[in-house]
């Protein structure tokens, strides 16, 4: 993740994350959508700002200052993840001969930060917003113990949530964000960014910018927001929750488990995933929806996810 501050400011990162160690910073002025002559050309935003690079924290879960955070069993069902995500790389590495350069590199990648501690922390954060892991129990005091008493949602125990079978089922997806053009500089509202992104089709269009690739040719797979993010390497597991009871009682939850988050439905049809026949993949564009519509439609032709049994 990229944190974006004026060369006066500090940066300061946001709870539970923390500035990566070495810094590793960009300057706005490198990406090719920044405006030399500033977004109202004027002139008056010329000048440069720094990106740096922020990670989530080792202790994102498990600090004592935030003792309603812990949670053991889940704690301990990302290490198992970890565990079994760091053998299954290493199993793709050693098939070097078998991957193209790119695909190498980015598995490469990708195991350098599975092999990093705070790891189990990133994975912990997505089992929490998926509301699946959840207790159920409005009293959340027995999470600190080694024996997480809480009923779930779904119980870790649970064949779907097996580490091992959401490993296999593990995929990498590379993206390349339709990044805002110009860039905002730090200071822009969270409304202006809002409207940016409403209004960024349309702008395109009036400049001449091809929304679907940028200037090497790269396919744009989703719309970026202010965040800058010129390549993402995205790991997904896949859990089949086809005859999951009550699973319109999951709560949408954010990073940390805590703040719940209206949860909305879209169909295959609407994401771009299918056409509107129900059966044939969509060749339309998915980046009017984020990046649900892209990961979703390459899992289904893997058949990672099987619609039609």
């Amino acid at each position: 993740m990229i944190f974006s501050s004026s060369q006066e400011e500090k940066t300061i990162a946001p709870s539970g994350y923390k500035i990566c160690k070495p810094n590793v910073t960009f300057e706005a002025q490198h990406f090719p959508e920044f405006s030399k002559s500033g977004p109202d050309s004027s002139g008056s935003h010329s000048r440069s700002w720094t990106y740096e690079k922020i990670e989530i924290r080792e202790d994102a879960f498990n600090n004592p200052k935030f003792s309603e955070l812990i949670d053991a069993g889940l704690e301990n069902h990302a290490k198992k993840i970890r565990d079994e995500l760091k053998m299954k790389l290493i199993e793709q590495m050693k098939e070097r001969e078998n991957l193209d350069p790119f695909a190498f590199s980015t598995t490469s990648v990708v195991k350098s930060i599975v092999d990093s501690t705070n790891s189990v922390a990133a994975i912990q954060g997505t089992l929490r917003m998926s509301g699946l892991f959840a207790p159920r129990d409005e009293d959340k005091s027995t999470t600190t113990s080694d024996t997480f008493a809480c009923p779930r949602y779904v119980s870790l125990e649970e064949s779907i949530a097996d580490p091992s079978k959401l490993v296999q089922s593990m995929r990498i997806y590379t993206m390349f964000p339709q990044m805002p053009d110009p860039l905002p500089i730090p200071s822009t509202s969270a409304e202006e960014l809002q409207e940016e992104i409403r209004s960024r089709e349309s702008r395109m269009a009036r400049s001449g910018r091809d929304p679907h690739q940028d200037k090497f040719g790269r396919k744009f797979t989703h719309k970026s927001t202010s965040n800058v993010s010129n390549t993402i390497h995205g790991v997904y597991f896949t859990l089949d929750a086809t005859n999951l009871e009550g699973l319109d009682d999951v709560p949408a939850l954010d990073v940390f488990g805590t703040k719940k988050i209206e949860r909305e439905w879209v169909s295959l049809e609407n994401l771009k995933v299918l056409d509107s026949d129900g059966q044939s993949i969509s060749t339309e564009d998915t980046k009017p929806t984020f990046i649900s519509g892209f990961i979703v439609r390459q899992l289904v032709k893997e058949n990672v996810i099987d619609l039609f049994g």
